[in-house]
């Protein structure tokens, strides 16, 4: 089944959730972290060292904090990078079907590999 249909609501436009004053659904995230017993301290700390390996000097948990607890909140919109970077925080990856193609990873180690 593919992911949007699993998810509807957790892919919305940017843009055009700006102008509709919609948010992300961010409750997948919220229901992986109590899976994995992660709390917001824990995902918060994952979080910066995922953005320092990417070279963002500026990410500690104390500028971080209100940053992610507002990214998980149905009133939070993160950038695609911050969900990204959240999903990776909770060991995921993000995988786009196309339709033409097989499954191809984004993100992570293996962003090349395609996947079956």
């Amino acid at each position: 089944m593919p992911i949007v249909e699993l998810c509807p609501h957790a892919f919305l436009d940017l843009k055009r959730s700006l102008e509709r004053q919609q948010s992300m659904d961010m409750s997948m995230i919220r229901k992986r972290m109590e899976q994995l017993g992660v709390d917001l301290a824990t995902l918060n700390r994952r979080y910066c060292e995922i953005r320092k390996a990417k070279g963002d000097l500026k990410a500690t948990p104390v500028n971080r904090r209100s940053m992610l607890a507002k990214a998980i909140s149905d009133q939070g919109n993160p950038t695609l990078e911050t969900f990204l970077d959240i999903v990776a925080a909770l060991d995921g990856n993000l995988l786009i079907e196309w339709k033409d193609v097989k499954i191809q990873r984004v993100g992570g180690v293996d962003d090349e590999r395609q996947v079956s």
